[in-house]
């Protein structure tokens, strides 16, 4: 090599020492992590794996030939290969403070990825600067409602929010100690704000199921705004499993039908067309049909026939044997032929019977030619009657029937 072109490469050499910042050139990638060479070939160096995952998810351009300034880690430790150990995380640090003062003093939306999580909240490492989102900053499609506040389900449920992009605005920095508090529910601040102006008792809204509890289903409309369709406000029929009416993510129309003090009452069960009044213009006395044995109750079964209507066969109309408990006669889950015998939309109530159909009816003695199907309907409603006048000492039983009757 020529003297004058020797002494010029000398020249150029880098210092190697901890902290010194040098301009490298990416070669390749082994292995998870990044190796490297000094823009003028003076010596190898090489990204550790975890740092190269950081920069992948942060979108660092890594490919062959990209050049990066990066910063010598202590000299005197080095790979296994014996490369010089760099990063270019501390010189990404300043850039990224800047960047987040920035955007809190701008008030700008941001786009942050959790990868760790806790029963307070979730954090945000944006190489090596710590960001939280507390779970009462979380939007309500993210929050963790869990009844009873299961530690373990609250926990599950926020680590599915790990690798997850969130929209985020920075509400705090702390300069000390490089932290800084975000929030989801800040990012949503003006289509929260828009949502709010448009509620109306009576309006009609496009929602999103966000929790599910044992009194209702939390709905949040225009992603930001969360009320509850209550238990009584989802169908008109009778609720046994509220899981089956409603789930994390579904889509539901909802109305408007309460605002008080913040809250929001929705209802998904006025959008329907009530079946009290469809169904004596659908159904008539004397119509069969087939149905299944939902569950019992002291004076009867009820059977799901259509929709979510359970409807009542009394014990009186089980067979044409006397019965004591229905578990003689049906089961739970029993599909079971049926005949309408009353229909009272003003009461809600619906009677069927079932011992005009049942198989054994020929042993059993029969019924008066003259009893008709508004005998029976007139014996239920005496039935009723008796119940009111001879049972006082056992009111709030009866009550309590009566209530479960008018709640199908």
């Amino acid at each position: 090599m020529p003297k004058k072109a020797k002494e010029q490469s000398l020249f150029n050499v880098p210092v190697i020492k901890e902290g010194q910042k040098v301009k490298w050139v990416i070669l390749r990638e082994i292995e998870n992590w990044i190796l490297v060479n000094c823009e003028n070939g003076a010596f190898t160096g090489v990204i550790l794996a975890k740092e190269a995952k950081e920069l992948k998810r942060s979108n660092v351009e890594l490919s062959s030939g990209t050049e990066l300034e990066l910063e010598i880690i202590n000299p005197s430790i080095r790979h296994e290969d014996g490369y010089y150990i760099v990063s270019v995380t501390r010189l990404l640090q300043y850039d990224v403070w800047k960047s987040i003062i920035d955007k809190f003093e701008k008030d700008t939306i941001i786009t942050v990825v959790p990868t760790e999580a806790n029963l307070w909240w979730l954090l945000i490492d944006m190489h090596g600067i710590k960001g939280f989102i507390p779970l009462s900053q979380l939007a309500p499609i993210h929050y963790p409602r869990v009844e009873d506040g299961d530690q373990d389900a609250i926990f599950d449920k926020l680590l599915a929010l790990i690798g997850e992009e969130i929209k985020v605005r920075v509400i705090n920095i702390d300069e000390e100690e490089r932290r800084i508090i975000l929030s989801e529910r800040e990012a949503l601040r003006e289509e929260r704000e828009k949502v709010l102006s448009e509620l109306e008792v009576g309006k009609v809204f496009d929602g999103v199921v966000s929790g599910v509890s044992s009194y209702g289903l939390f709905v949040t409309i225009g992603g930001t705004v969360e009320g509850l369709v209550h238990i009584s406000e989802i169908t008109y029929g009778h609720v046994n499993n509220i899981d089956k009416l409603g789930k994390i993510g579904d889509k539901m129309k909802v109305k408007v039908i309460g605002l008080e003090n913040g809250k929001i009452s929705l209802s998904a069960k006025q959008l329907k067309e009530d079946p009290w009044e469809a169904l004596p213009k659908k159904y008539n006395i004397g119509d069969v049909f087939e149905g299944e044995v939902i569950r019992f109750v002291p004076y009867g079964v009820f059977v799901r026939v259509f929709d979510d209507i359970n409807w009542l066969v009394h014990l009186s109309e089980l067979s044409q044997k006397a019965v004591n408990n229905p578990n003689e006669v049906v089961r739970i889950g029993q599909k079971v032929k049926v005949k309408l015998i009353l229909i009272d939309p003003k009461n809600r109530k619906i009677g069927l019977s079932m011992k005009d159909l049942d198989e054994n009816k020929e042993t059993a003695p029969k019924a008066s030619k003259k009893a008709d199907l508004a005998d029976i309907a007139d014996k239920l409603e005496k039935e009723e009657a008796e119940k009111k006048t001879t049972r006082k000492p056992r009111a709030k039983k009866a009550e309590k029937e009566e209530a479960e009757e008018a709640a199908e």
